[in-house]
């Protein structure tokens, strides 16, 4: 006998169907078990990022570069040729065998190494932020429907495009859609100047002992080394000069 609540069956990460006050129960502990794998996968890396950066700039490279490494995939799986998102794809989340993490959220980022436009702009802005670096996700057009972030970095905004840094780079270098004032060939939907005056507002408020100036000396960033491409996560080296 199923049982069903309207046209709804619940059932749980086996199948079995279970009332909808157990699967309401079950569902939340699956998402906090993925909070919890994300959050700690993303401690990690702020971690590390942390422990070698001396600047905002180049806590926003290596968070960027980890973001964009070799083993990251831009998955198109689920999708239509204009970017939107025709399919819930999800993607594995041991130990469940059913119950799978959704596309459109920051968590495959770090978690599967793969996702789209929106997974990679949500968990940059979500990385970036806990740097202490304001960062938004921001959207348009470019050919696709398109996100990316934008950041307040030396009381400017920038540009960043992990997604598209990833699908491209076969023929670009991805410093190429790092830290730019525009990116080609895109319509946004956002009004930047408005963005802008909310990420410095909220930046003042958030830290009010610092005084916001515009500055004009910006490090050069190299990466002089780089574990081997086996390793599963990134790890790269900073040279100011």
């Amino acid at each position: 006998m199923q049982i069903k609540f309207g046209n709804i069956t619940y059932r749980n990460d086996n199948g079995e169907v279970i009332s909808k006050n157990e699967h309401d129960i079950l569902r939340n502990k699956f998402q906090e078990d993925v909070d919890n794998a994300y959050n700690e996968k993303a401690n990690q890396i702020i971690s590390r990022i942390k422990g070698v950066a001396t600047s905002d700039i180049e806590k926003l490279w290596m968070l960027f570069d980890y973001l964009t490494s070799d083993n990251m995939s831009y998955n198109l799986q689920g999708t239509t040729q204009d970017g939107r998102l025709a399919l819930d794809y999800g993607y594995s989340f041991a130990p469940y065998k059913s119950w799978k993490i959704q596309q459109g959220t920051k968590y495959p980022a770090l978690l599967n190494n793969a996702g789209v436009c929106i997974t990679y702009s949500l968990a940059f802005e979500d990385l970036a932020n806990k740097l202490g670096i304001p960062c938004r996700v921001i959207s348009g057009y470019t050919g696709m429907e398109h996100a990316w972030n934008v950041v307040l970095i030396n009381n400017q905004i920038k540009q960043i495009d992990v997604a598209y840094a990833i699908m491209n780079k076969r023929i670009n270098n991805k410093k190429d859609f790092f830290l730019k004032e525009t990116l080609p060939n895109r319509t946004i939907s956002s009004d930047l100047s408005d963005l802008e005056r909310n990420m410095k507002e909220q930046y003042a408020k958030e830290h009010p002992h610092i005084k916001i100036i515009s500055r004009t000396d910006k490090p050069t960033i190299k990466i002089i080394s780089r574990t081997d491409d086996n390793d599963e996560e990134p790890k790269i080296t900073i040279y100011k000069k």
